[in-house]
């Protein structure tokens, strides 16, 4: 057994090392370690002395070890400035280490801060993997002392330039055991597991970047780095989904906003878990705590005490939701049913959920399961119910109207509504986009197939926001991404459908001029007769000028200015924050923000290039002997009807005043036409005609609001 040296041995043992060479630093070390314990004083000694033979031997990795190992001592005689001027003088021979010690921020970050930045640097030799949170995995060719900069080579990019503060900001050394590492050394074996295990690549993608959401994740693995195809995503997640259920260390979210999470360890449902259940006060995280149970091995043994436990929970959870939280207390309602508790009552959750329509509400904020669990919950209340969800059908986001939709659909009344809805001239846009999904599932009759892509145009072409936005991305989606999708329905149009929807289209502003051309080319190829309509259609549009009113004008102007002055910002100031919490790779509120900033300099490219191209104008002399933009048409409809509408630029449009934008359907059937003319213009039912009875000036009021400059949205 080894006897414990003195603190005269250690020091005597210390000064024969320190003389050895090269010089055992890490020995050396363990010398210290013992002398703090029975001589701090000459341990710092020790310390001083061996930094000194580390700068006078330039053994720049043995000082920086020992460096690393005494910092709480060195940094009560050295500032971080101190410490690098050190290791410079222990690196005086390497001009790259030299470099790479200017480039890791010793006196401008945290000395933590600057230590890890060194570590990471000086371990980056040629070969070595890295991972980069942008370019994905690539290998160190070489590093530059000259240009402080490296050249990598991904995948996607060889001989890539990256300064070395690039690098600290956004590479690490690619672990053995993440994603796209494996995926670098052996996509096959990966490509394999997704089809074999699809569960334990969401693990191993868990493991990777963190816990995320589903959405998330399916952007990583289909978008990002194509290990799944947009086609094969939902059979994969599905497949995935149930392996993960059987997982007691996956969380599997209940909302698309939360975070799929992997534990450390499984939970234990004891005496403990229930106590501090009991005493839990947040409504959401009660409901997850109960889902997480239901899904345990313990929930088909629970006792009267524990079930009177979550009963109590829950009873509490629908008070603390019940005027605050719709979706809260949909999922609390739906859970009481789940366990026959009978406080509230169901009836009477029924009738909070029906009242002012807090059921809409609700399912914005619920996810495709559990908007299915409330709406069977909600119709066991009978016929009534199912009326009244039917009469307000167009004010429902698309998840609620799907699944309405889905349960209803061998309701007549409900297929009556539908036909109303997208009969009318402009419909809803969640009623557009489930139309086109359900053309070839559904059994009831639908509008003409020509009105329905009518209307997805002008979903398209409009001005949206929130839900309403996203159904306009997956409509513009279906054209600009699938040709077959197009070319399948243009093929079921009639020769004047087709040249109806071809001279719609061509004149529609939606789309950029690459997809716009490749849209016209798709119908061209199905239908070449419709040449003729092209060349005369260009020339139309080659001759017209972009306007709008100043009014217009000014409000798109405000929607710039609130871009680029507060969202923008906001947005710059949210990525700091989420840098801040360290670990770019794994931290998903940086992610999310960066995705922000990327549809936000978008959105302000757009601005830019519609304002610059679109001008204003009050419309003053515009000559009233046809139907154009700056004046007011009087139309007779067949039944003795009057109507009124002012046709102006682009982005004009109010309801009250009946002013509509030279681009609408409406519009652009009565441009040209004169006094006496007929003109086939949308109706409810499709199509219906008309005469122009009257086209004069714009009114003094008209002239007012075009002039009327608004100072904020």
């Amino acid at each position: 057994m080894e006897t414990t040296k003195s603190a005269s041995e250690n020091e005597n043992l210390f000064l024969e090392m320190v003389q050895r060479r090269p010089i055992p630093t890490a020995e050396l070390l363990s010398v210290i370690h013992d002398l703090m314990i029975q001589d701090s004083k000459k341990a710092d000694e020790s310390t001083v002395m061996l930094m000194q033979e580390l700068i006078s031997a330039f053994d720049f990795a043995g000082l920086f070890l020992l460096i690393k190992d005494r910092r709480e001592q060195l940094t009560r005689q050295l500032n971080a400035p101190g410490i690098r001027d050190a290791l410079k003088k222990a690196a005086l021979k390497d001009r790259l280490t030299t470099a790479l010690i200017d480039a890791s921020g010793f006196g401008d970050v945290p000395l933590e801060q600057a230590f890890e930045n060194l570590d990471l640097l000086v371990s980056l030799k040629p070969e070595t993997l890295i991972l980069d949170q942008n370019w994905g995995v690539g290998k160190i060719r070489r590093m530059d002392d000259f240009y402080k900069r490296a050249t990598i080579d991904f995948k996607e990019k060889s001989s890539h330039q990256m300064s070395f503060e690039t690098i600290l900001e956004n590479v690490q050394r690619a672990p053995h055991d993440h994603l796209l590492t494996r995926c670098y050394l052996d996509l096959e074996s990966v490509k394999k597991m997704v089809e074999e295990f699809p569960g334990d690549v969401v693990k191993l993608a868990l493991r990777s970047f963190g816990d995320m959401t589903i959405v998330r994740l399916e952007e990583l693995l289909v978008n990002k780095h194509h290990l799944v195809s947009a086609a094969g995503w939902k059979s994969f997640w599905e497949h995935a989904r149930r392996e993960l259920k059987k997982d007691v260390l996956v969380v599997i979210p209940t909302k698309r906003t939360e975070a799929l999470q992997l534990l450390a360890a499984a939970e234990e449902y004891g005496d403990t878990w229930f106590n501090d259940f009991s005493r839990m006060r947040d409504a959401v995280k009660l409901l997850a705590l109960i889902s997480d149970l239901e899904n345990s091995d313990k929930f088909a043994g629970l006792d009267d005490i524990q079930r009177g436990m979550i009963e109590e929970r829950l009873e509490f959870a629908a008070k603390s939701a019940y005027n605050t939280d719709p979706a809260t207390y949909a999922r609390v309602a739906v859970k009481i049913q789940f366990f026959g508790f009978l406080s509230p009552p169901a009836d009477q959750m029924r009738a909070h959920l029906m009242d002012n329509s807090r059921y809409i509400k609700a399912a914005e904020g619920l996810a495709v399961k559990d908007v299915n669990a409330m709406l069977t919950f909600l119709l066991v209340g009978g016929d009534s119910v199912a009326l009244c969800m039917i009469a307000e059908m167009a004010q429902m986001p698309y998840n609620l109207l799907n699944e309405l939709l889905t349960l209803l659909k061998d309701s007549h009344e409900a297929g009556q509504k539908v036909f109303q809805l997208l009969s009318r001239p402009q419909a809803p846009a969640t009623l557009v986009n489930w139309a086109f999904r359900s053309l070839e599932t559904t059994a009831w009759t639908l509008p003409p197939l020509l009105n329905l892509l009518g209307h997805a145009i002008s979903v398209i072409e409009s001005k949206l926001s929130g839900e309403a936005l996203r159904m306009q991305n997956q409509l513009k989606l279906h054209f600009d991404a699938h040709g077959k999708w197009l070319d399948k329905l243009f093929d079921k149009l009639d020769g004047v459908s087709q040249e109806v929807l071809f001279d719609r289209l061509q004149a529609s502003t939606a789309w950029d001029p690459a997809t716009h051309r490749t849209l016209i080319k798709q119908m061209l190829d199905r239908n070449p007769e419709l040449m003729k309509l092209k060349k005369a259609v260009v020339a139309k549009q080659q001759a017209a000028i972009r306007q709008t009113s100043w009014h217009a004008l000014a409000e798109r102007q405000l929607q710039y200015k609130r871009l680029i002055e507060v969202e923008m910002p906001k947005n710059r100031i949210d990525i700091a924050v989420a840098r801040s919490y360290g670990d770019l790779r794994e931290n998903f509120e940086y992610q999310a923000a960066k995705d922000l900033e990327r549809q936000l300099q978008q959105r302000q490219s757009e601005l830019q290039r519609e304002l610059g191209q679109v001008k204003g104008t009050d419309f003053a002399g515009v000559a009233y002997d046809r139907v154009a933009a700056g004046t007011t048409v009087t139309l007779r409809m067949d039944d003795g009807a009057v109507r009124v509408y002012t046709v102006l630029g682009e982005w004009d449009r109010d309801e009250a005043l009946n002013i509509i934008s030279n681009l609408t359907r409406l519009a652009m059937a009565l441009e040209g036409k004169r006094v006496g003319e007929r003109a086939v213009i949308p109706s409810v039912s499709g199509t219906e005609e008309t005469t122009i009875e009257n086209i004069e000036p714009l009114s003094e009021e008209i002239r007012q609001w075009i002039t009327t400059i608004p100072t904020e949205l």
